[in-house]
């Protein structure tokens, strides 16, 4: 099956919707999480999930406008143009992914949910691309959130057996993606 440039736009509109949610989430869960380390971590999550907002919104617009995809690097360097949003989202209309109250435990369980499922979409998205440049843009995509996953996955483990958070201050995960 051929994939044309709807199908493309309609896949990359479902990408930049699960960002927008995931961002929120991040957000949603720092401010909800007692540690300080854990806060950090999802801050630093919520900053990430914005880059790859602004690389999924360069990417529409491309395909939009010509139908051809340009490579990561093209879309990550392109200058942000903030007439270029898709979906804004107003204070109001932000949904509440993790519920008021929730512990750190149940925040991490809610990521790690969000993230497999973010993780299942890119890979699905490489998979029924007939675009080399589409295909390596998703799996990109599945790296960078399989990474927040198994950094999720971890914490969640160590907090549940060792009572405190993965990441020791010096340890706090710094990566592109």
């Amino acid at each position: 099956m051929t994939m044309d440039t709807s199908d493309s736009l309609a896949i990359l509109r479902e990408a930049v919707r699960n960002e927008l949610d995931g961002k929120a989430m991040y957000l949603q869960a720092a401010d909800r999480t007692k540690d300080r380390l854990g806060q950090a971590m999802f801050r630093s999550f919520a900053n990430e999930e914005e880059e790859h907002l602004h690389i999924l919104q360069v990417q529409y617009a491309e395909v939009n406008e010509s139908g051809d995809w340009v490579d990561l690097d093209a879309a990550r360097n392109e200058p942000r143009d903030p007439t270029l949003v898709l979906f804004p989202q107003e204070e109001g209309e932000v949904k509440e992914i993790i519920p008021e109250g929730a512990s750190d435990l149940e925040a991490l369980q809610i990521a790690i949910d969000f993230e497999k499922r973010a993780v299942r979409m890119y890979e699905q998205a490489a998979s029924d691309a007939d675009n080399p440049t589409a295909e390596a843009f998703y799996r990109q995509l599945a790296e960078w959130e399989g990474t927040h996953y198994e950094i999720l996955d971890n914490s969640y483990d160590y907090l549940a057996n060792k009572g405190e958070w993965y990441f020791q201050e010096l340890e706090m995960p710094m990566y592109e993606g």
